[in-house]
């Protein structure tokens, strides 16, 4: 009984060590969450009732076009953040290196967030740079079901652009005149679910 109750103290220990490294592992992954949302965005563009927060949950109605986008202006950094459309399969986008004045739609490029164009990469409202269609069909391949959660990952890299769905790269497109902004996400026609926005500088 006193053996039984020694290894059962070693293996709770041993369970308890493992969980508290993985928990500082996390933590010490270099990656900041952005879900605060009052801290952490603004709503640029658009009407702010198209918002609310459910949970860690930001819902968004998809009208009237607009979009959020962070305080801080970044450059070089890994976004990962986690999408779906909770009825039909709609449009959104991230919006990478904002400058300028906020309007529909501003000088940035678009990480394409419609869910048939998924990871397209363009400059748009007067920003330059190329166009890039990806790989249509890893796109296919990786992309879950409109109303499940999928996760992009964007990483930039001096005005390089690469975008990944759930793991699977799709595209890589630049160099981008503009290098540095800040960083939105599109209300763009239907409704859409954001969670687990992380970013790391680089």
């Amino acid at each position: 009984m006193q053996l039984r109750t020694t290894t059962f103290a070693i293996l709770s220990i041993l369970v308890l060590g493992l969980g508290y490294a993985s928990t500082a592992a996390d933590k010490d992954d270099g990656f900041d969450a952005l879900d605060d949302f009052k801290k952490d965005f603004l709503i640029a563009a658009g009407d702010a009732k198209s918002w609310k927060v459910n949970g860690k949950v930001f819902e968004c109605t998809g009208k009237p076009n607009g979009y959020i986008c962070t305080k801080k202006s970044y450059s070089n950094y890994v976004l990962t953040y986690e999408f779906r459309f909770p009825k039909d399969a709609g449009n959104s986008g991230a919006l990478n290196y904002i400058t300028g004045k906020h309007k529909v739609w501003p000088a940035c490029v678009e990480v394409q967030g419609h869910y048939n164009n998924l990871a397209q990469i363009f400059a748009m409202g007067g920003a330059k740079g190329p166009r890039s269609n990806g790989d249509a069909d890893a796109r296919k391949k990786a992309r879950k079901p409109h109303t499940e959660w999928n996760k992009f990952e964007i990483t930039s890299k001096d005005g390089v652009l690469t975008a990944k769905l759930n793991g699977v790269q799709l595209n890589k497109s630049g160099p981008y005149v503009v290098r540095k902004g800040q960083i939105g996400f599109q209300s763009e026609g239907a409704p859409i679910h954001f969670r687990n926005f992380r970013i790391k500088e680089l």
